[in-house]
């Protein structure tokens, strides 16, 4: 039997949903695996509800609505065109293909239009395939494998905690060092850490081994900081021992707590990174090209390289996380307060970011400058732009994620020029930051063609997910890359 691909459709109240009512009653063919959503208006639909309908299984996905200038709610129609170019492009990036995201106008009328749409959707996906994104998201050769076990990871019984200074690591994996110079940061807090904790691993400072992390007692750290994302089997392994030795594990920055610019990497197989960093660039001299996970000579010894997973993960990918310090790198002031709370005497509730829970927006030095409605008719590059250096960034047509970050930062990117860029992460309660910035982004554009002006947003996965893409709804690549780099 041919495969009927399973097909999501949010239909517009008024227009769409009509329509597909009037299509049953006249009998119209339509494929039993189409699952229609009624929405009020298309300008309700996120993307993280597109994200969402892919995850749950959904081969395609359909919204349609109203013509143009015929909304209801004046251009929440038009709104709708301007987030689902965006998201389009974001969705190519992540190797799904376009012919799996459709968006469409029909009147309460135009039954068979509505259906012939629908028609032409189901033999463009039975030609494709299934989609299985929810495999593709999140398993991979090897994966279930590094996976094996996450959970907990700490005893279920500790033994009561050794007497004098709190023990205390700190460990990278997948990150750049700017979380170790953070700490170093506290200036004359350092000092008073130290006077306060016995640190019994930091590897950019110290020279412990592992050895003397294994030969701890079960929970005999009491506070383990981990930055960096989880790229490698070896840190892994890291993330899982020091899981077990330690009775708190704090994901310290971005990249432990998103992934960081390390989860961008999920846009590409892990082949095509080990040709670009071992074999590709002409700085390189690797002339026997091994990579990693196979034998290397060195000094006369046979060493076996770390292996590269198939995705960047989050330390929450791999083991629980009891807090998070967010933040690329977390600022001074968020690391002392995040100390005083952990090292204190009531510490915060377990799972609890350590970061105000408050957008940046309203802390922004520009924040009196933004009009109260916002309709960009151009977009415009921090490169090749000449910036108001009092306007609202997104008054300026900037992407600035502000308004889907958390506070934190300060003095940060929005102080020195810059927009943010969205390294503390989202608001507690936001599934996914990036899909709600791109909604919120998209939704300013207007013009004669704010589709058009939306296709044209550059790089949208590297721009709303640049520190979260290995924690977004978006798929690591779901198909390999062409020659160029480009979808296949």
């Amino acid at each position: 039997m041919a495969h009927q691909p399973r097909i999501v459709a949010f239909l517009c109240n008024w227009c769409a949903y009509a329509a597909a009512d009037r299509a049953g009653q006249q009998r119209l063919e339509m494929p039993q695996s189409l699952l229609t959503v009624r929405v009020m208006c298309t300008g309700r639909v996120e993307p993280g509800f597109v994200l969402q309908a892919f995850r749950e299984g959904a081969d395609g996905v359909l919204v349609a609505g109203c013509h143009p200038g015929e909304c209801h709610y004046l251009d929440g129609n038009l709104r709708a065109a301007a987030r689902g170019a965006v998201l389009a492009r974001a969705l190519e990036q992540a190797g799904i293909e376009p012919e799996r995201f459709r968006m469409t106008w029909a009147g309460a009328n135009e039954a068979e239009r509505l259906a012939g749409e629908v028609r032409e959707m189901t033999a463009a996906l039975r030609a494709l395939g299934p989609l299985d994104y929810p495999r593709r998201a999140l398993d991979g050769a090897g994966l279930d494998a590094a996976l094996a076990g996450a959970g907990p990871g700490a005893a279920a019984a500790l033994p009561p905690r050794a007497p004098g200074k709190p023990r205390v690591a700190f460990y990278w994996n997948a990150s750049c060092g700017g979380c170790e110079e953070a700490v170093v940061d506290l200036g004359d807090g350092f000092a008073g850490l130290l006077e306060r904790v016995e640190v019994v691993l930091w590897p950019v400072a110290t020279d412990h081994k592992r050895a003397d992390v294994e030969a701890l007692p079960d929970g005999g750290i009491d506070l383990a900081f981990v930055n960096g994302a989880v790229r490698l089997d070896e840190q892994e392994e890291w993330a899982r021992l020091l899981r077990r030795k330690a009775r708190t594990v704090v994901a310290f920055g971005a990249c432990a707590h998103l992934g960081g610019v390390v989860g961008l990497g999920n846009l590409s197989e892990p082949e095509a990174l080990l040709e670009a960093a071992y074999r590709a660039p002409p700085s390189v001299s690797n002339p026997e090209a091994p990579l990693p996970g196979g034998p290397v000579r060195a000094d006369g010894a046979t060493l076996s390289l770390p292996v590269l997973l198939p995705r960047t993960l989050t330390l929450a990918d791999v083991v629980s996380v009891d807090y998070t310090i967010p933040g690329c790198p977390p600022s001074p002031a968020v690391v002392q307060a995040a100390l005083d709370a952990l090292l204190g005497d009531a510490p915060p509730p377990r799972g609890a970011v350590l970061a105000p829970d408050v957008s940046l927006c309203e802390d922004c030095p520009r924040k009196g400058s933004r009009p109260e409605r916002i309709e960009l008719h151009a977009l415009r590059r921090l490169a090749t732009s000449a910036v108001d250096p009092e306007l609202c960034f997104l008054a300026q047509g900037l992407v600035c994620m502000g308004p889907a970050t958390r506070q934190g930062c300060q003095p940060g990117c929005v102080e020195a020029g810059m927009p943010c860029r969205g390294c503390f992460g989202p608001l507690d309660g936001v599934r996914d930051g990036g899909a709600a910035m791109l909604s919120g982004f998209a939704s300013l554009l207007g013009g004669a063609d704010p589709a058009a002006l939306g296709a044209a947003v550059p790089d949208p996965a590297g721009t709303f997910w640049r520190y979260s893409y290995a924690a977004a709804l978006l798929p690591r690549r779901v198909r390999p890359a062409g020659p160029a780099g480009e979808g296949a």
